[in-house]
């Protein structure tokens, strides 16, 4: 004010005409205030209305193709049902095979943790973060409800086809789930063979207009393999119409991906000896042991500094699988089982580090045998494998069927977890050849791991 009285009294001074000064032109009122704030919330609310639409659409698709069966479905009446469906006077014919793209397959589930404080409940852990076991469930039904809406005839009803998870390839964590956001899970088919077909899943976060986040913060690839329903042998599914260079461009990075996978089960430790390089790894790791040797009388080996023996790195639990962990095939659901396998291994993982663990990455497996309804399954996790200087370890875990007439196990499957800690990593060291080959086996899974996450970024591009 005092620059502008001065100012004024020079132009009066030269005779000069003062003039008051104009209002300002982005003065507003309160009415108009009012009005923005009116449409900025009928605009959140339209936002919220597409939003729940969305997860409605999803739902009624998600129930269309499920692997789950319905809620309240009575066991008993599932199994007769069965039964009738198999004989021969209901059996249903195969509609003919349909040229189907890969956005035909995109199916879309929605975890809205933000907007559902029920949900979030079922979901959170004792850290305020987000169980990822359940996470695995989910993404394994998704997985499912892909494969049977790729399946489906010209008018989108189910073929009378049946998928299994035959094998996951990676399922990679980028980035820490948050208890307070929504997340969209995007599912499509990106390879299709005569009766399997590869799956590739995003997570990705959802920004509070309802839009998807650009970078996932989750990323997986699952095999599906199509059987007759009636006769159990393999059925062929409908072929992928490619519709631009981006889509071929994607089949060939699966491409690589299963060659990658092919070579890998070639020279399997199973089949082969350890290659070189191993052999050199295995030599270092006892030449540590005997120099950390002390001489006291009857012993061979001693533990370096901050190492573990692997054999004691053992972890086990047991469980029986009631009807509500099934499928639509009677069978124990998939993402069931890859939830109990990560819960002992996060419980492992704390004890091994002494800290709270950080999952990164479930490894590539395969499902070698369905597991029946009222099975008892023992799960044995080990960390078999370490990196102390990136505080990274990896954790396997076997599943096994208990026999019980005849006191005898059969391996179903063997998972593999990889952590991270914001803590000190200890070195396992194994001691025994079995040990040894275990070791190996998590090093070739950390290194094949690093190789696939490439491709999945690839793919993002």
């Amino acid at each position: 004010m005092k620059m502008f009285s001065v100012v004024s009294d020079r132009r009066a001074r030269a005779g000069l005409k003062t003039t008051a000064a104009p209002p300002k032109s982005n003065e507003v009122t309160s009415e108009e205030t009012e009005a923005h704030l009116e449409q900025h919330q009928q605009k959140l609310e339209e936002e919220h209305k597409r939003m729940l639409e969305r997860y409605a659409e999803s739902q009624r698709l998600l129930d269309k193709y499920s692997v789950m069966p319905g809620k309240g479905a009575d066991y008993m009446a599932l199994l007769q049902r069965i039964t009738d469906e198999n004989s021969a006077d209901t059996r249903r014919s195969r509609q003919p095979l349909v040229l189907k793209k890969i956005s035909d397959s995109l199916t879309e589930a929605y975890l809205p943790f933000n907007d559902d404080l029920e949900l979030r409940e079922q979901y959170i852990n004792v850290y305020g973060g987000i169980r990822l076991g359940k996470v695995l469930e989910d993404l394994d039904r998704l997985a499912g409800a892909v494969a049977y809406k790729h399946a489906s005839d010209a008018n989108g009803d189910l073929a009378p086809v049946v998928f299994v998870t035959a094998a996951v390839d990676r399922i990679n964590l980028r980035s820490r789930l948050q208890s307070k956001c929504n997340y969209r899970l995007k599912g499509m088919v990106t390879f299709v063979g005569f009766s399997s077909m590869e799956i590739r899943i995003q997570m990705q976060a959802m920004s509070k207009a309802g839009r998807a986040e650009a970078e996932p913060n989750l990323v997986a690839r699952f095999t599906m393999v199509a059987r007759d329903k009636y006769t159990g042998k393999s059925a062929q599914i409908n072929p992928l119409l490619l519709a631009d260079e981006t889509e071929r461009r994607l089949v060939k990075l699966s491409e690589q991906i299963k060659e990658n996978k092919k070579a890998s089960a070639e020279s399997t430790l199973q089949k082969h000896p350890p290659n070189a390089e191993e052999r050199r790894v295995i030599h270092s790791l006892w030449l540590d042991t005997k120099q950390a040797q002390n001489n006291a009388y009857g012993q061979h080996a001693s533990l370096p500094p901050d190492s573990v023996w692997l054999h004691d790195t053992t972890m086990s639990s047991t469980t029986v699988c009631f009807p509500e962990s099934r499928n639509v095939h009677q069978k124990v659901f998939g993402g069931f089982l890859m939830r109990l396998a990560h819960e002992l291994s996060f419980a492992n993982g704390s004890v091994f580090t002494k800290s709270r663990p950080y999952y990164e990455a479930l490894h590539d497996f395969s499902f070698a045998k369905p597991v029946n309804i009222g099975s008892i399954l023992k799960f044995t996790s080990q960390v078999v494998y370490s990196e102390p200087e990136h505080r990274t370890f990896q954790i396997a875990v076997t599943t096994d069927v208990i026999d019980i007439p005849t006191d005898s196990t059969e391996r179903t499957n063997t998972f593999y977890f990889n952590f991270s800690s914001p803590d000190t990593v200890p070195r396992v060291v194994p001691r025994s050849y079995e040990d040894m080959m275990k070791y190996l086996e998590g090093r070739r899974r950390a290194q094949s791991g690093k190789l696939i996450s490439k491709l999945q970024s690839a793919m993002q591009k």
